[in-house]
């Protein structure tokens, strides 16, 4: 993933991080929802810069089996 990528992905992120919060107030269900995508997208776009892959192939962890 490209670095304006994952600026990208991480500020939106922080916008659903801060919806989910004041959505939590009106409705407690789908503010909690939001703010945990929100959380997870940021640690996405955060790993993503960093230039670590964002989920590991299985074949990767075969060849670390054998």
């Amino acid at each position: 993933m490209s670095k304006n990528k994952s600026k990208v992905m991480l500020g939106i992120g922080i916008l659903l991080v801060l919806l989910g919060g004041y959505a939590f107030f009106l409705d407690p269900i789908i503010g909690g929802v939001g703010f945990l995508c929100g959380i997870w997208t940021m640690f996405l776009a955060i790993k993503a810069l960093r230039g670590k892959p964002l989920f590991k192939n299985s074949t990767e962890e075969e060849d670390e089996k054998r």
